[in-house]
């Protein structure tokens, strides 16, 4: 595989590309084309990437480019390795606000010497920009995203869909995931060592983690990082959508940046093309729709609303694949992509197979204007459970779902969304023919049942079949240090995920005795106690308590018609 060019002949070649044969500086002439890829005045090429205005860097930032930055700039900035690196191993122990600092201080040296204009610069790529490089498809699609897209978009890799990494895919900690062959490197990788994209960007994946940052320059305690590095082997920790929060001031051997070039004549000419193909894309869609008579005006009215820039992309189903619920005990799907089965064999009511997701819940905090001021602190994917909510919250969620769904007439006016009662979620966890007058009276009288019903003379659970705190259950692993996915487990005989773990579930019921508190149930991703792992174990808490592992499912009840 191509390396890349030494620090000197880097510097040549950049310097080539900026001056013509007279010794002018290359400015591009008016009507030049605008996606020509970059070279700046240290060397790194520029790729252009779908889904996204700006052009990335191939490689992250080298520390020979971090070199002539401290030297030029007399930047106070004294950070070691404890590891040898050459000038083209990526730069480390670098923060955002050295990251950003390197950034400015390229701009204003291409400017000074008339390479780039004032229209022109380098920056830190933003999250969602960051999303478009390595492949997502909330990256790359210009119209709302199918529900296929989004699961994929949380499993993916920047490789591909393969666990363990295919060989030479990333500089990974190697001798910790099994299967992965060694990659030939114990601390970081010269830049360009490993298989780029398409498009030609390397190290998208391990090495070092990269900084990203909001458009919006604002004082900032934490930033984002994205992409794993040489230490990392956790799988989700290395899925292409994941996001790593951590301080802003923070420097290690495992962090460092890629720069963009943003040109913002290049940006207004894309999006006005992109906006034209997104307005004629969602002219066929709604004249297709009005034409099937599939659906009611709502529907059509939401997407005339996003013609006009009033909605948003948020990757919700097709409003014309969708059909309306009945009472007779088959599936459906709700405007948000909840899938509900049901809870007897073929009678209402029905109950959503996963735990209320990130997705569906920052819909709810987006349309009515809330803010999730209780957020777990650790990194919550899109299709990871939503927690840190009150019982309160969980209540209001399904108060707008129901008016949500029933104005798309996507439930009858006599149904709605609720919290389960305890006595259902013991039916739906597989637990028939409790004891007990009340939840306080149920609780751990059966000693035998566990949500994954193990073998006879072994509690623990089978791999995939809960996410808990499996480096405290002895013989017990799983891939995930926090929350997993909410479809990740295996589904129980109901086709319901995570009844056993991930998050415990708020239930509609008061504690009796205790009427401001609600009941909870079910074990969580810091869940290792064998009794309080039972199907029958209960919990509960003031419903205005919210936790880091505490979320909920929603049943659509028919009510009476």
């Amino acid at each position: 595989m191509r390396r890349p060019p030494s620090h000197l002949t880097a510097l040549v070649l950049g310097l080539a590309a900026c001056f013509n044969a007279q010794g002018q500086t290359s400015l591009k002439p008016e009507g030049a084309n605008p996606n020509a890829p970059r070279v700046s005045s240290l060397g790194t090429r520029f790729a252009n990437i779908p889904g996204t205005t700006v052009q990335f860097a191939i490689w992250e930032t080298r520390l020979s480019e971090w070199n002539e930055f401290l030297r030029q700039k007399k930047y106070p900035w004294s950070y070691q390795t404890h590891f040898e690196q050459s000038p083209e191993h990526p730069v480390v122990g670098v923060n955002l606000q050295d990251a950003v600092a390197f950034c400015n201080w390229l701009t204003e040296t291409e400017r000074e010497r008339h390479l780039i204009d004032s229209s022109q610069s380098y920056r830190l790529p933003t999250p969602e920009e960051w999303d478009s490089a390595v492949g997502l498809a909330r990256g790359r699609k210009k119209i709302s995203l199918s529900a296929e897209d989004r699961l994929l978009d949380d499993q993916i890799y920047p490789w591909g869909q393969d666990w363990p990494p295919p060989a030479k895919a990333a500089n990974f900690a190697d001798g910790e995931i099994t299967g992965y062959a060694n990659d030939g490197y114990a601390f970081t990788a010269p830049v360009g060592s490993f298989t780029p994209t398409q498009e030609g960007l390397y190290d998208l994946a391990g090495n070092v983690w990269e900084w990203t940052q909001p458009v919006e320059i604002r004082a900032q305690p934490s930033g984002i990082l994205r992409g794993g590095s040489w230490a990392y082997f956790r799988a989700e920790c290395l899925t292409s959508g994941y996001k790593y929060v951590v301080p802003a001031d923070l420097r290690a051997p495992t962090i460092g940046f890629r720069c963009v070039f943003d040109d913002k004549r290049r940006t207004a000419s894309l999006l006005a093309a992109s906006d034209a193909e997104k307005k004629q894309a969602l002219e066929e869609r709604m004249k297709a729709m009005t034409d099937s008579r599939k659906v009611d005006a709502t529907a059509v009215e939401a997407l005339r609303k996003q013609m006009q820039g009033k909605g948003d992309d948020s990757g919700l189903p097709d409003p014309a694949s969708l059909k309306p619920a009945v009472a007779d005990g088959s599936s459906f799907i709700n405007a948000l992509g909840m899938r509900f089965v049901p809870l007897h064999e073929k009678s209402a009511p029905l109950i959503c197979v996963t735990e209320t997701s990130v997705r569906d819940f920052e819909t709810w905090l987006r349309d009515t204007g809330r803010n999730w001021s209780q957020k777990p602190s650790f990194l919550l994917g899109g299709n990871h459970p939503a927690a840190g909510m009150s019982w309160e919250d969980a209540m209001a969620f399904c108060a707008w779902l129901t008016e949500r769904d029933r104005v798309s007439k996507l439930i009858p006016a006599s149904a709605s969304y609720r919290l389960p009662s305890d006595t259902e979620w013991s039916l739906a966890a597989g637990l028939k023919n409790e004891t007990g007058a009340d939840p306080a009276a149920r609780h751990l009288a059966d000693k035998t049942h566990y949500p994954w019903t193990p073998k006879a003379d072994d509690w623990k659970p089978p791999a995939l079949s809960a996410n808990l705190d499996a480096t405290k259950i002895p013989g017990t692993t799983d891939n995930y240090s926090y929350t997993a996915p909410v479809d990740s487990a295996r589904g129980n005989a109901l086709g319901l995920y995570e009844m056993g773990g991930n998050v415990s579930e708020w239930c509609a019921d008061a504690w009796p005795g205790a009427p401001e508190e609600r009941v909870i149930r079910g074990g969580s991703w810091l869940s290792f106690d064998k009794d309080a792992l039972l199907t029958s174990a209960r919990s509960h808490a003031l419903k205005t308590a919210s936790r880091a592992d505490l979320g909920f499912r929603c049943v659509l009840d028919f009510g009476t018609p």
